[in-house]
């Protein structure tokens, strides 16, 4: 009963906190100027799941926003990886805006959902992007947001 109880309430703010938080970390090194090719992938994967939320979730009319910023993603993608490798590239301010407003959103969405209903978004994006070839999944330490590792 319990276990049905807590899946079915909304998330708590320490709950919203560790997933926002490795978020923002990663937000912060692609304002910088030196965001990883893993903390720019974790910010299109959290795009990905708010516009998921989007579809399905409790709250609606914030998709725009969303969109908006997968496309700033794969712009900075694609210049940092101009070369061959992947190299940190600056930002245009409008990148950085699209980015931080749908990070705002973002966590707007989560406090209006119960932990099911984030876990069931989770992985209908994680099905989506396996069935689409996509790239291996990793368990990823909070810590190598911060350092920049992969290992």
């Amino acid at each position: 009963m319990r276990k049905a109880q807590l899946r079915h309430t909304r998330l708590t703010e320490p709950e919203i906190r560790e997933t926002m938080d490795a978020v923002q970390i990663c937000a912060t090194r692609l304002r910088e100027g030196v965001a990883t090719e893993l903390q720019v992938q974790v910010l299109r994967s959290t795009m990905d799941i708010a516009l998921e939320i989007e579809k399905h979730g409790p709250l609606q009319g914030m998709r725009g926003h969303f969109e908006a910023a997968i496309v700033a993603l794969v712009s900075i993608a694609a210049r940092a990886e101009a070369s061959g490798t992947w190299r940190p590239t600056a930002l245009h301010w409008y990148e950085m805006d699209a980015i931080t407003s749908a990070l705002d959103l973002h966590d707007h969405q989560l406090r209006q959902l119960t932990a099911a209903e984030l876990h069931s978004a989770t992985q209908r994006v994680i099905a989506r992007t396996q069935s689409q070839g996509g790239g291996h999944l990793r368990i990823v330490n909070p810590a190598d947001l911060t350092t920049g590792s992969t290992t």
